[in-house]
């Protein structure tokens, strides 16, 4: 049985002032379902509390297919994606995620609980079907090739922003433009990844409702791309001052749905149905959503009528959920890599026979039991489907597989049994998030123990996610090695993408020649067979010279209030306007 993590500090709140205990008392007094609402948006901003301090443990202790290139769309299917039912929803829906948001900031945002707010505030270019998982039209209704580096896109007339402004050709010019930018107001962006794997060149306007978009080598993954792209109003975000960055951080202006109305940090955002919506009218009228750290107090706000949808419910509490009459589970076998990953640019992980060693000593079937309730399966490949590879295999668990790789890169156990190299200690600090993905502090825990088994003696700092993402991850400088999750899409090139040197998010510094040539060739190749080859050869590679601790996809289980029709998707989108009030 493995132990709990030691060194917790303080309660776990529920935003800024409605903790646990407060809740149970609420409860218990017979409060209603408007009663947590009230407070919600009655409450008038409180400043946001300090990050909590981080908790340690001592060393000893215990795609579907993509968008053809020469097709395009035609005007009789331009169908936005978004078709909720246009009846009046009269009461709130309110969304619990374990974390808030640091940014609404398109060109940084990191997070999917980020994404989940533009996914209401922004129209995006296209969109994936959560149920097929295909792209389709959005804001773009058509697009086509017009030659091999230049695409053409249609466009709707007569959009407005919440501001009033027109959501024209310009405005998608201009967002296509920042967008893929690898710097913005001087900071490197999150999102400049659209430019990198597009190889933007260049955007133009031709007519009112048509855009031409050009590359310097051909870019078969531009539909998909093009799903994560906020269209933005030139007059907000152009201005790259550091106190208009600032401001946009927490006050976006989109053409979405839903406009903002409140953000208190740490606490709640609030969204409103916006009546000069271009697309169909949403069913829901309003979305609260409240980051509350504490699974146990998302599942009571559940069972209890005080949340609708509810984020990452442990496999072990999937049957407290089932049981409830007022709620109910919606799972989806996820896009979401877990892993541990290992710095390259630190000494002691140079050697790949250490990385491949530290995948051999993790234990995943002791965590599967233990913390998943077997409803895991290890990562035998970072690809999503339908880009795996044929007859991949997972890392099996070998301690002395490991303990013999360890021998040969010249590690040996001293007196005190931990591992030494010229006189060197082996001695690491693993970084974890609290909260962010399912049991993700007690996997990092779990992956501690087993290499301290190993003979590495590792130090287990557990941080709040606003310093471990908005600050940290943001660097690109967490410690030796580090857990985090990364997804969720499917076109196979993004999911490449994330152990490349230049991926804004990838924290291990990996290097590889031959794997970045590689993926130089699959950026520039149009051909599906090719691009799938090329995918499975810069597979091996990164299963020989492992970047990471390959841990586990992440199977999501949403809780689901029976008073609204939505079902999880594995590409964790959240939007209510693929949702329905029902009761």
């Amino acid at each position: 049985m493995r132990q709990e993590i030691e060194g917790q500090t303080g309660e776990v709140t529920w935003g800024a002032r409605l903790n646990r205990r407060r809740f149970l008392r609420l409860v218990a007094l017979g409060a209603g379902a408007g009663t947590l609402v009230s407070l919600g948006v009655a409450c008038q901003q409180a400043a946001a509390p300090a990050p909590p301090k981080p908790a340690e443990s001592k060393p000893g202790e215990a795609k579907p297919a993509e968008a053809k290139p020469a097709e395009s769309k035609p005007a009789a299917e331009a169908k936005p994606a978004q078709q909720a039912p246009a009846v009046a929803g009269a009461s709130p829906v309110i969304v619990m995620q374990g974390v808030d948001a640091n940014t609404l900031d398109p060109a940084f945002r990191n997070s999917v609980p980020e994404f989940t707010m533009n996914a209401h505030v922004f129209s995006f270019h296209t969109w994936r079907d959560p149920k097929s998982l295909k792209i389709v039209p959005e804001f773009v209704q058509e697009w086509k090739l017009v030659d091999e580096r230049t695409w053409e896109f249609k466009i709707p007339s007569g959009a407005k922003f919440h501001d009033g402004t027109p959501a024209d050709a310009e405005a998608v010019k201009f967002s296509l433009t920042r967008q893929a930018k690898q710097q913005v107001g001087g900071k490197p962006t999150i999102q400049g990844t659209f430019g990198r794997l597009t190889s933007f060149d260049s955007a133009e306007v031709v007519n009112a409702t048509t855009v031409r978009m050009k590359t310097k080598d051909p870019a078969a993954i531009v539909p998909d791309l093009l799903a994560s792209v906020e269209v933005m109003p030139p007059g907000v975000y152009a201005d790259e001052s550091e106190a208009n960055l600032a401001k946009i951080a927490t006050q976006p202006v989109g053409s979405g749905a839903y406009k903002l109305v409140e953000w208190v940090k740490d606490d709640r955002v609030v969204l409103e149905a916006f009546d000069g919506y271009w697309g169909p009218k949403p069913n829901i009228k309003q979305v609260i959503v409240k980051p509350v750290p504490e699974l146990s107090t998302r599942v009571l706000a559940l069972q209890n009528g005080q949340a609708d949808v509810i984020v990452n419910v442990a496999p072990d509490q999937v049957p407290i959920v089932e049981r409830s009459e007022k709620g109910r589970i919606s799972k989806v076998a996820g896009g979401r890599n877990i892993f541990i990953g290992m710095r390259y640019d630190r000494p002691f992980l140079t050697d790949k026979r250490v990385r491949q060693a530290f995948n051999y000593a993790f234990n995943f079937d002791a965590v599967n039991r233990a913390l998943l309730n077997g409803a895991g399966t290890r990562t035998k490949t970072i690809l999503n489907p339908p880009h795996e590879p044929p007859d991949v295999k997972p890392y099996p668990y070998d301690l002395e597989k490991a303990k013999s790789l360890l021998s040969e890169a010249g590690w040996k156990p001293g007196s005190d049994g931990i591992l030494n190299k010229d006189g060197q200690k082996f001695s690491v600090t693993l970084m974890s998030p609290s909260g962010r993905y399912i049991k993700d502090k007690e996997i990092a825990q779990a992956v501690q123990q087993d290499l301290q088994r190993l003979g590495v003696e590792v130090e287990l700092k557990v941080l709040d996610w606003s310093v471990y993402a908005g600050d940290i991850l943001n660097k690109r400088d967490p410690s030796e090695i580090f857990l985090l999750g990364l997804g969720a899409p499917f076109t196979g090139q993004e999911e490449l993408n994330y152990i490349h040197k230049d991926f804004s998010l990838n924290s291990t510094h990996w290097e590889n020649d031959e794997y970045h040539k590689l993926f130089d060739e699959l950026k520039v190749t149009l051909d599906d067979k090719k691009r799938q080859d090329l995918m499975n050869q810069m597979w091996a590679i990164a299963y020989d010279d492992p970047p990471w601790i390959y841990v586990y996809h992440q199977v999501d289980f949403y809780g689901v209030s029976k008073r609204i029709e939505w079902e999880a998707a594995a590409t964790e989108r959240i939007r209510m306007t693929e949702a329905k009030l029902v009761g």
